[in-house]
C-alpha cells in the first residue's frame, strides 16, 4: 500500500515531468514558434496525421473539449497554419488541412519529435527491464483509473 507521502511525490513528479517536457519542447522548437502553445502544435500534428480531421476527431485524440479545440483551430486559421473545407458529400461538417506554413511546422515538429525520442532513449536504455515493467504497469493502471473517472463524470 502506498503512503500518502509517496502518492504526493508521484503526483508532484508527474507535474514536474510534464512541465520540464514542455520547457524542452519550447526550447527545441525555438523562437520561430514561440507564439504557439503545446496544444496548438499537437493540433497541427493531428491535422497532418489523421484522415478528415475535424473538431470532434481532434478533441477525442487530444482529450480536450470540442470548445477548446474550436478555439485552437480558430487561432490556427487566423495564423494561416490550417485551412477549413467541407466534404461535397457532407455540407455540414467542417474539416481542416494544413497550409504550406502549417505543413512546414508539421514537418519541423516531426523532426523534433524524433530527436526527443532519441534523447529519452538515452535515459531509458539504462533502466532495468524489471523496473520498466513495473512503471509501465503502474502507468497503464493509473491511466485506466483516470479514464474511468472521466467516463463517470462525463464530458467537461
Amino acid at each position: 500500500m502506498f503512503k500518502v507521502d509517496n502518492i504526493n511525490i508521484i503526483m508532484k513528479s508527474f507535474k514536474e515531468i510534464y512541465e520540464k517536457e514542455e520547457i524542452l519542447g519550447k526550447l527545441a522548437l525555438g523562437s520561430e514558434y514561440e507564439n504557439y502553445g503545446v496544444s496548438e502544435i499537437h493540433c497541427i500534428d493531428l491535422v497532418g496525421k489523421i484522415e478528415n480531421p475535424n473538431v470532434t476527431k481532434i478533441s477525442q485524440s487530444m482529450n480536450m473539449t470540442r470548445g477548446a479545440i474550436s478555439k485552437i483551430t480558430k487561432k490556427l486559421l487566423n495564423s494561416n497554419l490550417i485551412d477549413k473545407y467541407k466534404n461535397p458529400n457532407n455540407d455540414k461538417e467542417i474539416y481542416f488541412k494544413l497550409t504550406e506554413s502549417g505543413e512546414e511546422l508539421y514537418k519541423y515538429h516531426e523532426i523534433k519529435h524524433k530527436q526527443w525520442e532519441a534523447r529519452n532513449r538515452i535515459f531509458f536504455k539504462n533502466i532495468d527491464k524489471k523496473e520498466e515493467k513495473i512503471v509501465t504497469n503502474f502507468l497503464i493502471k493509473f491511466n485506466s483509473y483516470l479514464d474511468e473517472l472521466i467516463e463517470t463524470e462525463g464530458e467537461i
